[in-house]
């Protein structure tokens, strides 16, 4: 498990790195109850996790007392205005997720959440909904008839209908003022439009992986970190861009889930394309097999393979 003072990942065991404290200790620091599961949800933690459109999530406090639990859907307060979204996380997961992004429990930044939603209420997203589909729709026609070099991705009407998001991307700097007038004189409301990257427009439109399984970045994963073609190699992936490319366009972010596992693994083994002396000769490490813990040598000589178990390797070929 990883620290929670440090939020690592990898390689640091709790409380190894100086700074790190276990998740009970943690628990306890917020006046939590350390005894309880950690899984089990619990209200005594009144900041709620909350998600709107596109897997967009934010943290609200409850200071009315509604008895909120996971997919309650509630009123939020936002800036000049509110929103409508559900409640995902609760109780202790919260604590931790709010010290990960370093947000304190009484930060000003934590608005408020106004009350739960209406039947009424829901109707009116329903509408919303339908709303923005043909929004959409408008959007496209009006990018077009003024030009511009951008490429709209999604439009986002906010509960209180005080403010239109348009999600859009581009290569290069557009001048979107005349759009804004048009769409603003239309909807009579504020207009804000959001430039944002491949992997963003992935996440907000959703879809299927080439796994079989709905898009990382759409259901769970909510920051993206560089991912590199030099990720491909300790995996023993083809480096065909193709195949680790996902739906955005650019390398699959799930190349990073298990690299830092592969590469503690390839610390037991020998590199590829060193060379060892056998009692035929010279030969080359030519392949290795971490799942199998397995070393195939190629002779150069004979031009023939050996395959060795790794333990049977470091015993006849292991540097003493």
């Amino acid at each position: 498990m990883a620290c929670v003072g440090c939020s690592s990942s990898s390689g640091c065991s709790t409380g190894g790195c100086g700074t790190g404290i276990s998740l009970q200790e943690y628990l306890k620091s917020l006046g939590i109850d350390d005894e309880a599961n950690t899984e089990t949800e619990s209200n005594d933690y009144d900041v709620f996790e909350v998600e709107f459109k596109a897997a967009r999530k934010d943290f609200f406090r409850d200071i009315r007392d509604l008895s909120l639990k996971k997919d309650d859907r509630v009123v939020v307060q936002v800036d000049s205005g509110f929103d409508l979204g559900r409640v995902v996380t609760t109780g202790k997961v919260v604590a931790i997720k709010m010290q990960q992004k370093r947000l304190e429990r009484e930060s000003p930044e934590i608005l408020e959440i106004l009350r739960k939603a209406t039947p009424r209420d829901l109707e009116v997203v329903a509408e919303i909904k339908a709303s923005e589909a043909e929004a959409a729709e408008v959007c496209q026609m009006k990018i077009k008839n003024h030009g511009l070099d951008m490429k709209f991705v999604d439009v986002e009407f906010r509960f209180d209908m005080q403010k239109v998001s348009l999600y859009y991307t581009a290569e290069q700097r557009v001048d979107f003022r005349e759009l804004v007038r048009d769409l603003a004189a239309q909807y009579r409301t504020r207009i804000q439009l959001i430039q944002i990257s491949a992997r963003e427009e992935a996440k907000r439109l959703g879809g299927i992986g080439t796994c079989g399984r709905t898009l990382c970045c759409s259901t769970w994963l909510t920051d993206f970190e560089q991912v590199s073609t030099d990720a491909a190699k300790p995996q023993n992936l083809p480096f065909n861009l193709s195949r680790l490319s996902g739906q955005c366009g650019r390398l699959k972010c799930c190349l990073n889930y298990e690299l830092d596992g592969y590469l503690q693994a390839l610390k037991k083994f020998p590199s590829i394309d060193s060379r060892v002396k056998t009692e035929y000769g010279m030969a080359r490490i030519e392949k290795i097999d971490i799942f199998k813990e397995e070393v195939w040598l190629h002779h150069e000589n004979s031009g023939s393979w050996e395959r060795h178990s790794l333990q049977n390797f470091n015993q006849k070929f292991a540097k003493k």
